[in-house]
């Protein structure tokens, strides 16, 4: 991607995923891993990079906000290569967030976790599965999408010109424990 498309751009959101395959880590094959972090890990990683070098190339700063998950930080059976992936992204975020702060260049990370995504909505999600996620979460509730937007909207806002390398659990505190 040339620099002059990207031109007068400041903040990049990486919301590119897809889950693992619901298998056993030991089920995975070598190219069902692969595609999970192609999708998860590396593209975020690519196009953080190459946005980060225009900002550094226009002598400008910016905002790289990466969409992480809960998954990152807790385990879940069945979801290996999926929390692989975003645990990475997480702490992507502090590696690049140190590299580039001398630019002015500030990332983060928001990690969702459930979230009434059309896909739960429309019940293709197990739901006993999503019960037993539910049992977990001590607000009692999954997150909306909303919730989801709100803190990419603020981290890209001024309001959080000071908040580089952190990443944000929307996960109604299922990580507190």
């Amino acid at each position: 991607m040339a620099d002059h498309e990207l031109e007068g751009l400041q903040v990049l959101i990486n919301n590119a995923g897809m889950p693992s395959p619901n298998k056993k880590a030991i089920e995975i094959t070598r190219d069902e891993w692969q595609c999970v972090m192609d999708v998860n890990l590396t593209g975020t990683y690519f196009m953080s990079t190459c946005f980060g070098r225009m900002l550094i190339n226009q002598d400008r700063p910016g905002s790289i906000i990466s969409l992480g998950s809960s998954h990152g930080t807790v385990g879940f059976s069945g979801a290996s290569t999926y929390g692989i992936a975003k645990a990475g992204i997480a702490h992507m975020t502090k590696m690049l967030a140190i590299e580039w702060a001398p630019h002015q260049i500030r990332v983060n990370c928001v990690a969702p976790g459930s979230t009434m995504t059309e896909t739960r909505i429309a019940g293709l999600i197990d739901p006993a599965r999503s019960q037993m996620m539910l049992d977990r979460i001590p607000l009692r509730r999954f997150g909306l999408p909303e919730d989801v937007a709100g803190a990419i909207r603020y981290l890209a806002s001024p309001a959080a010109a000071y908040i580089t390398g952190h990443t944000l659990m929307l996960d109604g505190g299922l990580t507190a424990y």
